[in-house]
C-alpha cells in the first residue's frame, strides 16, 4: 500500500493517506499530475510519495474533487535559463551537484531543490546552454552531454538532484522479467543539410553525414540509395551555431527504431528518463536500442504502476526547424512545442490528437454563443446612442457660428462650416490713418536699430567729429566763423599778422609773441599792430 504525504501552503505535512487516485506523468512531455483524494489539499501544498520522483505542487483545485499541478520536473520546466546580461551563452563549469546548486540558487529555487553528490560525482567542463531553455531541458541536455542522467527524490520536503550515469537495460535482464516488442529502422536519415542566416546564395549552408553505425562527422560514407537526405531550416542561425546544431539534430535521428516494453510484476526493474533499453530479437536479427523518455505513474487505491515510453525520433519528415531561443514547458529540445492533451482530448504515438466532442459541450459552446450576442446587440444599441449624441453636438455647434459680425477694418463671413476674417484698409497718408505702404515697409527695413541713438564724436586728427569753442583760445560767431589762437614753440599764445594787441607798459609785443609789431598812434593805452 503506498501512502502519499501531503502538507499545507507553508510545505508542513498535514496528512498521510493511503486512499487516492493519481495520474501523474513527467519526461519529454506532460511533467504534471491529477489527483483523486478523499479532501482537496490547499493550493500550494505539495503531495508526494516520500523517497520518491514522484510528487509536485497543486495549482488547481476542481468542484469535482480533483487537483492538479506541475511535478518537480514541471517545476523546473517553468524556469528559464537565460544568458547573463552581455554574454551571448550561459556557460557552467564544476561537478554536477556544484553546477546544480548554483542553477537553482539562479532559479531561486534553492529552497525546494538541493544537488547532492553521489559516491562519484560527475564533473561538466565548459558546458554551454542553449539560448533561452527551459530548466528541465537545458540539465538533461547538460547530463546527457556527459553520458549521465538526472534523477530526483523527494524527501523530508527536500528535492533532492543528483547526476547518475544513464543505464542501459536488455542484455543484464532476465529475459523472464521483460517482454519486448520492437521495431528496427536500418536506414535513418545520414544527410542532414543546415540551412542558416542570410538569402540565396548568401546563406549559411553546413552538411553533416552519419555512417552505417550511427557516428555522425563532416564525411560522407553512404550513396544513392543508401543516402537518406533531409533539411535542417535554422533561419537565424550563424554558420558556427548552424553547425552544432545540425550535427546535434543528426546525431538525435540516428534512432534504430521502437520498443514496446512490459514489465512483469514483481520485476523490481526500474527505470529513469534518458536510460537506454536494448532488445534483441535473434531469429529475426532485430537488434533495436532506443532511450526512455516519459514515465507515467498511476495510483488506484494505495496501488502503484508505472508505464514507460521508449521512443525515437520519427524518420519519416525530410525537413525540420531549428531555434535556439524556445520556452516550451514540457522539456523538450530546441524548435519544439509541447502538445498537452485538455479534456476529451488525447495524443497519441507521432502526434496524432483525437478529439471527442460531447453534447454537454456543444451546449455549453451554444450559450456562451448566445451569451455574447446579448453582450454584442447591448453594445451596438449603446454604440447608436453615442452615434447620435455625436450629431446633434455638430449641430449645436454649426448653429453656434451661423452668424458671425466683423467691423470695420475687419470682415468676416462663412461658408458652410468654415468661417473667414480679413482687414481692409486704405494705406496712410499725413493726414489720415492707414495701412503702412509696401514702400514705407522697405524703407523701415533699411533703418538700422537704435539709428535715433547716436552721438557725435569729438574731432581728432584721425576721427570726424564737432569742435567745441572755449570762448578764449578758440572762438566762433554767428555766422560760423571760427577764430583760434595757437601757441608758439615756447608754448605761449601766438597772434597772426593783423592783429592789434594794447597794453599799458609800452613794451612791444614781439618780445613776447614774436613777429614783427608797429606802434599805432592812440590815446590812453599803447596799440601795436603785427605786420609780420
Amino acid at each position: 500500500m503506498v501512502e502519499l504525504i501531503v502538507t499545507d501552503q507553508r510545505h508542513t505535512p498535514i496528512a498521510a493517506i493511503d486512499s487516492f487516485n493519481l495520474d501523474l506523468a513527467y519526461g519529454d512531455e506532460e511533467n504534471d499530475f491529477e489527483l483523486l483524494a478523499p479532501f482537496l489539499p490547499d493550493a500550494g501544498a505539495f503531495i508526494g510519495i516520500d523517497g520518491t520522483e514522484y510528487g509536485g505542487i497543486i495549482e488547481q483545485r476542481s468542484s469535482d474533487g480533483s487537483a492538479r499541478g506541475r511535478t518537480w520536473h514541471g517545476i523546473l520546466a517553468g524556469k528559464i535559463l537565460a544568458p547573463d546580461t552581455g554574454q551571448d551563452y550561459l556557460t557552467v563549469n564544476g561537478t554536477a551537484a556544484t553546477i546544480l546548486n548554483q542553477l537553482f540558487a539562479r532559479m531561486g529555487l534553492q529552497d525546494l531543490f538541493e544537488g547532492v553528490s553521489p559516491k562519484t560525482d560527475i564533473t561538466i567542463n565548459s558546458y554551454r546552454f542553449e539560448r533561452y531553455v527551459d530548466a528541465y531541458t537545458g540539465i538533461r541536455a547538460m547530463l546527457a552531454s556527459v553520458g549521465a542522467k538526472l534523477h530526483l527524490m523527494w524527501a523530508e520536503g527536500t528535492v533532492m538532484a543528483s547526476a547518475l550515469p544513464r543505464a542501459t537495460y536488455g542484455d543484464t535482464i532476465d529475459s523472464d522479467l521483460l517482454e519486448f516488442d520492437s521495431t528496427r529502422d536500418h536506414r535513418p536519415i545520414n544527410h542532414l543539410i543546415g540551412l542558416g542566416e542570410g538569402e540565396l546564395r548568401d546563406r549559411a549552408v553546413t552538411h553533416w553525414y552519419a555512417d552505417r553505425t550511427g557516428k555522425v562527422s563532416q564525411t560522407q560514407s553512404l550513396f544513392g540509395l543508401d543516402e537518406r537526405t533531409a533539411i535542417y531550416d535554422y533561419s537565424s542561425a550563424k554558420i558556427d551555431d548552424l553547425r552544432e546544431d545540425t550535427e546535434k539534430k543528426l546525431k538525435e535521428l540516428q534512432t534504430q527504431g521502437e520498443i514496446s516494453v512490459t514489465l512483469r510484476a514483481g520485476s523490481g526493474i526500474e527505470f529513469d528518463i534518458g536510460d537506454t533499453v536494448t532488445s534483441r530479437d535473434q531469429t529475426l536479427g532485430i537488434d533495436v536500442t532506443a532511450t526512455v523518455t516519459k514515465k507515467i505513474i498511476k495510483v488506484d487505491s494505495g496501488v502503484l504502476s508505472v508505464d514507460y515510453e521508449i521512443g525515437s525520433t520519427s524518420t519519416s519528415k525530410s525537413s525540420w526547424s531549428g531555434s535556439a531561443e524556445t520556452s516550451s514547458g514540457g522539456g523538450g529540445g530546441g524548435g519544439t512545442v509541447g502538445i498537452v492533451a485538455g479534456d476529451g482530448i488525447t495524443i497519441t504515438n507521432g502526434n496524432r490528437i483525437n478529439a471527442v466532442v460531447t453534447q454537454s459541450k456543444l451546449d455549453a459552446v451554444r450559450a456562451l454563443a448566445e451569451e455574447a450576442n446579448t453582450t454584442a446587440s447591448g453594445y451596438a444599441e449603446q454604440i447608436g446612442q453615442a452615434q447620435q449624441t455625436a450629431a446633434n453636438a455638430v449641430a449645436t455647434a454649426n448653429q453656434s457660428v451661423r452668424n458671425l459680425n466683423g467691423t470695420s477694418p475687419i470682415h468676416v463671413w462663412r461658408s458652410d462650416d468654415k468661417a473667414t476674417a480679413t482687414v481692409y484698409a486704405d494705406t496712410a497718408t499725413q493726414n489720415a490713418d492707414g495701412m503702412m505702404s509696401a514702400s514705407d515697409k522697405t524703407k523701415l527695413d533699411d533703418i538700422s536699430p537704435y539709428a535715433n541713438h547716436y552721438t557725435l564724436p569729438a574731432a581728432t586728427l584721425d576721427t570726424l567729429g564737432g569742435v567745441k569753442p572755449d570762448g578764449s583760445t578758440i572762438t566762433i560767431t554767428n555766422d560760423g566763423t571760427i577764430t583760434a589762437h595757437t601757441t608758439g614753440s615756447g608754448g605761449g599764445l601766438t597772434f597772426p599778422v593783423g592783429y592789434i594787441v594794447r597794453n599799458t607798459t609800452g613794451e612791444n609785443p614781439g618780445s613776447v609773441f614774436g613777429g614783427t609789431w608797429q606802434e599805432l598812434p592812440s590815446l590812453g593805452a599803447y596799440t601795436w599792430e603785427r605786420i609780420k
